[in-house]
């Protein structure tokens, strides 16, 4: 869906109205981070030749040799990967880990219950197709290096790491017994028939979903998400927010990135498109999921065909929002707060588009404004931590 929407988009380039690109100066960064993150290119485009006569033949062991050396070299990648003292000092025995049963299971990777030490954990594993490629399989340590790195109540903590051998590394997190923000705004709709809008537990879930992007866009290399949405924001069973799944996540020195990563319907316009992006293109992902929470549906699912009523097909919808033709619809009885904000971090132009830190603090505002008006301003306030 994306590679046709690119398709049209570099087709009618000339009459789209492109927002200006945002300047990415400050947040660039230096090679020296993309090795620290193992972040490489590696080329498998090697040439065999096809032996018919004479000096061929050897073109042909030439080429296996070099096939040989390819797979020493990569041999010795995924050794370094093993030292790596981040990798090493998170090490948890695979003795130690008990793996129940299958909770989730996507594109790339699937989640089990387990316990470690007493504890319920999740342990994430790429699917065994994909654990069999070696480049996958450096991603994913890449991933669980970042998740490493933080340290955060509104961020998914990483326990550890367990392998036996690189086929089978699996990262232990922290349990969610909550499950996704899509699933409970599902039961909102269909089991609780909560009335849309914002009430106090949807307020604190954009709370705590600001304040994990205010941390990662806060580091002293700013990390971007990549793929917010609701299936990648997890609760517990008070519904406290963390932001998880960062296996598309990089420095934001990495910035020449392009359209394919993500998923469309909170992807930015900028991402779309392949222009260059920044934490920005996170804001917008985080509009889209304010949207959710206030109609609890998938983000446009108001939108159909003119005349038909039928819905709009996804490379539709695509280029509709890239052009700013189709924005959210939200609740009437929604705050004009939230509403405001709502439209700021979906702008098109993303310099206009509020920073974590500034929907944070509007928010609070919004939420100190909520307590003010309610009747249960100690449990509001408890709640909020403000």
């Amino acid at each position: 869906m994306i590679a046709a929407f690119i398709i049209w988009y570099k087709r009618t380039k000339r009459s789209y109205s492109r927002s200006p690109r945002y300047d990415t100066t400050n947040n660039t960064g230096t090679s020296s981070s993309r090795k620290e993150y193992g972040d490489r290119v590696y080329s498998h485009a090697v040439p065999v030749a096809v032996p018919i006569s004479g000096d061929e033949y050897y073109d042909e062991i030439t080429s296996i040799e070099i096939l040989g050396r390819r797979s020493e070299m990569e041999s010795e990648r995924m050794s370094g990967s093993w030292n790596d003292p981040e990798i090493l000092e998170a090490r948890i025995p695979m003795g130690k880990l008990r793996v129940q049963q299958l909770i989730n299971r996507g594109g790339f990777g699937e989640v089990f219950l387990g316990t470690y030490r007493g504890r319920a954990v999740a342990v994430k594993r790429l699917l065994p197709d994909r654990s069999k490629n070696l480049r996958e399989v450096e991603a994913f340590i890449v991933e669980i290096k970042i998740m490493l790195s933080m340290d955060h109540p509104r961020i998914v903590g990483c326990l550890g790491v367990a392998w036996e051998s690189w086929t089978d590394i699996s990262a232990v997190t922290e349990y969610m017994e909550g499950g996704d923000l899509r699933t409970v705004l599902e039961r909102f709709e269909q089991e609780e028939h909560r009335a849309h809008g914002f009430d106090d537990d949807k307020l604190k879930i954009a709370l705590h979903i600001a304040e994990g992007l205010t941390y990662l866009h806060g580091m002293d290399l700013t990390v971007l998400h990549r793929d917010l949405k609701s299936k990648n924001i997890l609760l517990n069973k008070n519904l406290d927010a963390k932001l998880t799944d960062f296996g598309v996540s990089r420095e934001s020195a990495d910035i020449t990135m392009t359209a394919g990563v993500g998923t469309s319907l909170w992807m930015a316009p900028e991402v779309m498109i392949g222009d260059r992006y920044n934490e920005k293109a996170d804001m917008f992902s985080f509009g889209v999921v304010l949207g959710e929470l206030d109609c609890q549906q998938l983000p446009y699912s108001h939108a159909t065909e003119p005349g038909t009523g039928r819905k709009l097909p996804g490379t539709a919808i695509l280029q509709m929002v890239a052009a700013g033709q189709l924005r959210l619809e939200i609740s009437q009885t929604t705050a004009t707060g939230i509403y405001d904000l709502v439209m700021a971090c979906t702008s098109l132009t993303p310099s206009d588009r509020p920073t974590a830190a500034e929907a944070f603090e509007r928010l609070q505002s919004i939420a100190r404004e909520t307590l003010t008006l309610s009747s249960r301003g100690v449990r509001g306030g408890e709640e909020f931590a403000l």
